[in-house]
């Protein structure tokens, strides 16, 4: 479950259990069942008590694990769900803890170095490169931190050596991943940053990097700045940004804890998209946070519908355990949450044609996706972030990084056709 990290660190845990002997298994007869768990949200920690109960019900005989972010922050609400319930720091001894005893709990008071799940391994159709872990920001509204812990990277040298490794593997696009992917390199000694991090990485391998290309996960706003030169000079790194503005409204962002105002927000997606104005900016919105008025919304949408985002992801507010937004008075009752994210979805829709509609024509770089779209054809993801359908007659491979020519929407999933 749950974000990009947690897919990799899963990754990493399947390949340990194979190095054990262990098979992967259709779900049926199957000995162990791993659940790696999210806690971001109050709907992620109730999907994740729904999941392990349908997998008790279906698996009776098979050792049930709960892992991952509500293990850790949580672990009485899996008990009696799980068989073994583990923490962050236990992930990268799975192989050896699936032998303890049913019953068992093994969760250290805080969210510890989670241990060496930073090598790389292949994810899907886009590789993840995992570089840093946790986060310090204790923003209000996130559980994170708690379920995390502080930010630590992986060194340079480590982060180089596994781009290098998965260029022998051929990999053909690979994503940098953090929990607060911004804050690479503070933590080591001396201080670095991540458009440090960039540069040498254009440096030691950007003469190689001409079939790999790496895209950057999730940047805080005042993150971003610092990597725009990168974003011009280097061709490998692909043109698309990821930066949750969460709110619109000052005073929603001063409750939040978040470290920068609309007026800045604004400044920097302007400038950003007349430097680059092919590139991608998606957002985050937390929606119905304690105290957001009506005003207070209006000015969220109002923000997000004037600037020139290219997509939107819409979450309603849910009080975390711990986090200083829990018992905050003023709740916004579920009604109106639920009226402001459909708002919010509606205006996502609006956000994408719009982002598409001027590139309708142009040809750009995409990677063929392994797994089928949902009307049986294959799906690409332009550089840009564009997701699109191939022709049903068109001759490509998955994984398979090929130019396409995009056209108008013409199936009703609203997504780009796709022409080789």
């Amino acid at each position: 479950m749950g974000c990009k990290v947690n897919q990799f660190e899963s990754t990493a845990m399947l390949e340990m259990l194979k190095t054990s002997g262990y098979e992967l298994s259709a779900p049926k007869d199957v000995d162990l069942v791993v659940l790696n768990t999210c806690a971001v949200t109050g709907r992620a920690e109730s999907e994740a008590i729904s999941i392990l109960r349908r997998l008790r019900r279906h698996n009776p005989q098979a050792k049930v694990i709960g892992v991952g972010c509500l293990a850790q922050i949580s672990p009485d609400r899996l008990q009696g769900l799980c068989d073994l319930v583990l923490g962050q720091a236990q992930k990268s001894s799975l192989a050896e803890l699936v032998k303890m005893p049913s019953g068992t709990t093994l969760v250290s008071p805080r969210a510890e170095p989670i241990g060496d799940l930073g090598d790389p391994k292949p994810w899907r159709t886009r590789a993840l490169h995992k570089i840093q872990d946790g986060c310090d920001a204790y923003c209000a509204y996130c559980a994170v931190p708690f379920a995390r812990g502080p930010s630590r990277s992986f060194d340079l040298g480590r982060v180089l050596s596994g781009l290098e490794t998965y260029l022998a593997m051929g990999e053909k696009e690979v994503v940098l991943t953090g929990i607060h992917l911004g804050l690479w390199g503070r933590d080591l000694e001396p201080s670095q940053d991540l458009a440090t991090l960039l540069a040498e990485t254009n440096r030691v391998l950007g003469h190689r990097l001409t079939d790999m290309r790496i895209r950057l996960s999730s940047l805080e706003p005042l993150e971003v700045p610092p990597i725009v030169d990168a974003l011009l000079g280097y061709d490998w790194l692909m043109p698309h940004v990821h930066t949750p503005i969460q709110s619109g409204s000052d005073a929603i962002l001063d409750r939040m804890g978040r470290p920068y105002t609309r007026e800045q927000v604004a400044c920097l997606i302007v400038k950003l998209k007349v430097l680059i104005p092919h590139v991608n900016i998606g957002t985050d919105i937390l929606v119905g946070f304690p105290g957001e008025t009506e005003e207070d919304f209006l000015e969220t949408f109002e923000l997000t519908e004037g600037l020139p985002f290219g997509y939107l992801h819409v979450f309603p507010f849910s009080p975390r355990p711990g986090t200083k937004a829990f018992n905050l008075n003023d709740q916004i009752p579920s009604d109106v949450k639920r009226a402001r994210v459909s708002k919010l979805k509606k205006l996502d829709t609006v956000k994408r044609a719009e982002f598409l509609a001027p590139q309708i024509g142009d040809t750009r770089r995409a990677i063929i996706e392994n797994t089928l779209h949902r009307s049986g054809r294959m799906k690409v993801l332009t550089d840009n972030y564009i997701p699109a359908l191939l022709q049903p007659d068109s001759k490509a491979n998955p994984g398979e990084v090929v130019m396409v020519r995009l056209g108008l929407p013409q199936n009703p999933y609203g997504l780009a056709e796709a022409y080789l």
